[in-house]
Order: structure tokens, then sequence, then C-alpha cells
């Protein structure tokens, strides 16, 4: 039996926070997103976070983020992308709840995202490619944490929110 919590893995512009807000509604559940929470302690932005005090700090930040998410339940969290890049984040992950990641392909990713300036990984003169390149490497690793994984391209945050809470059920 899984705890009751859903978590949302998955790169920028797979839809995470849309969906994670979905879910949050019809089962009555907060919803936390780590990045809000990284932003709420840190007293700033995420891309100033990276800016000012680069890419380690941030993921300290991200990785105390999701420790303090250990005994919660009943929630929705909405994890940042890269929360999968350290392997004790994904242990928690995991033993926390039920994790889903939510896949989408790189055009579609640049579609949703293109026009977000507070994208710090993004902000370089070839984006497709920068998609294309960060995906392949990371997701390996969002396969190995999830329990389930579902395509998000050409779905609506309603579609993808059914279709995790019938996982969900079948998998309880």
């Amino acid at each position: 039996m899984l705890r009751k919590v859903i978590i949302l893995i998955g790169f920028m512009g797979a839809g995470k926070s849309t969906v994670a807000q979905w879910l949050g509604k019809n089962l009555g559940w907060p919803v936390v997103s780590t990045d809000r929470m990284i932003e709420e302690r840190a007293n700033s932005s995420i891309k100033d976070i990276f800016v000012k005090n680069g890419e380690a700090v941030f993921r300290g930040l991200e990785k105390a983020a999701v420790e303090e998410l250990k005994d919660k339940l009943e929630i929705v969290i909405d994890c940042g992308g890269g929360v999968v890049l350290d392997q004790k984040n994904v242990e928690v992950l995991r033993t926390l709840g039920c994790v889903v990641y939510l896949s989408t392909r790189p055009d579609t990713v640049l579609e949703r995202v293109r026009h977000y300036s507070h994208r710090p990984l993004l902000n370089v003169p070839d984006t497709l490619k920068t998609i294309q390149d960060m995906l392949s490497t990371r997701e390996i690793f969002y396969k190995q944490a999830a329990h389930k994984e579902i395509l998000t391209d050409g779905k609506t945050a309603e579609k993808i929110g059914q279709e995790i809470l019938k996982w969900y059920d079948e998998y309880q």
C-alpha cells in the first residue's frame, strides 16, 4: 500500500504544475511545489539563485526541500525538473508515495517554454538542441525514479490527471 502522496516529475514544460493543480483540486489535497519552497526559503527566484550562486547551491536547496516533505500525507508534489539528478532525492520520493513521470517530446517542451525567460537552463542560443541534450541525459533518471510514466503531448491537464487517478486507484 502506497502512502497517500502523488509526486510529479519530468522535464520543464511537461505540465507538472498544471496537472498538480488539477489533481489537488480533484483529490482535495494541497499542492506543494519544490521550486516554490526553494524560492520562499531563499527569498529569491530560481533564476537569481542560479545566476548568483550556481546550480550546485540550487541543488542543495532542492535536496533540503525534498527532505522536508518526508512526513507529509495527502499531498500532490510538483518537483523541479532536475530533482531526479540526485539519487538521495529519488530514494526519498519513491518512499514518500507514487512517483509519476510526465514525459514530453523536445518540440513540445520548446513550444510550451519558449516565452519563459525565467528558465535559466534554457537561456542559450539553440534552445531546441539544449532541450534535446538535457532530455536525453535526464530521461533514464526519470524512468528509473518513476512508478508510472505518462506521455503529456497533445493532452489536457484533465486528461493527464484522469490517467494518473485511474492508475493510482488500481495501483493502491
